[in-house]
């Protein structure tokens, strides 16, 4: 038995994690939340090798499952609202417009299409109240919506991890 050099690692490890959905989002529900660890503490952490651990990360990058981006910590007196639209489906051709204009709107935090009353709820963030008000009346300009509801918040709470709630992790 040869003896190894000091700081060097033992050639027996555990076995890399699996390269699918759910072996990633387990990896995922462990780093939520936290900064992205350098790929050395990765490996540490999965108990894998630093290339193992730089494959993870790649793969995460190319499945969109990772991004680098810096969070912006926005001032206390930003304008957070709510627009709930309802739409009518004149052509699918007003529905995509809507969509795209979501989708490139710059005030726009997140929208989703929703079940009951109203179509889509929009999430958006404005310097004021007025800015908010002015944008969602050009919204309720859009052919494809009929009415909809502002209702100013303040967030409690804006978390962007889901691996955990997928995997039904709890807060652990």
């Amino acid at each position: 038995m040869s003896a190894r050099k000091p700081g060097s690692t033992p050639a027996e490890r555990t076995p890399a994690p699996r390269d699918d959905l759910a072996a990633d989002l387990a990896v995922m529900a462990r780093l939520e939340g936290r900064p992205l660890p350098t790929v050395h503490e990765l490996a540490e952490m999965l108990g894998v090798s630093s290339t193992t651990a730089f494959r993870i990360i790649a793969r995460f990058k190319r499945n969109g499952m990772l991004k680098l981006i810096d969070r912006v910590v926005l001032p206390g007196d930003i304008c957070h609202c709510v627009a709930d639209l309802r739409t009518r489906l004149l052509t699918g051709l007003d529905l995509d417009r809507l969509e795209q204009r979501l989708r490139e709107d710059p005030y726009v935090s997140a929208a989703a299409a929703v079940t009951g009353k109203h179509n889509y709820r929009v999430l958006a963030v404005h310097r004021d109240m007025a800015e908010a008000n002015a944008w969602f009346k050009a919204m309720l300009t859009e052919p494809a919506v009929i009415d909809g509801a502002l209702t100013f918040c303040r967030p409690i709470i804006d978390r962007r991890d889901y691996a955990q709630a997928l995997l039904a992790a709890g807060t652990g």
